[in-house]
């Protein structure tokens, strides 16, 4: 009896399409992360740029508003939002007291 060794045409393209879907699968949730991971990584810097406008500090790439808003017993709350286009707006308040 002769039986030859290896693997036929057909079990050869099966694994070859398992091959490319397992991969075509992996790399879109590659593309996924590295979006989620770009996404927090400016909504922190959205984050610095209003705490830094709170201190004064203006930014050329982010918009950036400051509103005055009265508080309790003569204090101002300072709030900033800082926004930059396909990116969620972020507020950050300080209530700021003279005494």
């Amino acid at each position: 009896m002769n039986r030859e060794a290896g693997f036929s045409v057909v079990e050869t393209l099966i694994a070859m399409l398992l091959f490319t879907i397992s991969l075509t699968a992996l790399l879109h949730y590659q593309r996924v992360l590295t979006a989620g991971f770009y996404q927090q990584w400016q909504q922190r810097e959205a984050w610095r740029v209003a705490a830094r406008r709170l201190q004064g500090e203006e930014s050329k790439s982010w918009q950036t508003t400051l509103q005055l808003l009265p508080g309790a017993e003569g204090c101002q709350i300072w709030q900033v939002t800082a926004s930059r286009p396909a990116l969620k707006a972020v507020t950050l308040s300080q209530l700021r007291c003279e005494r």
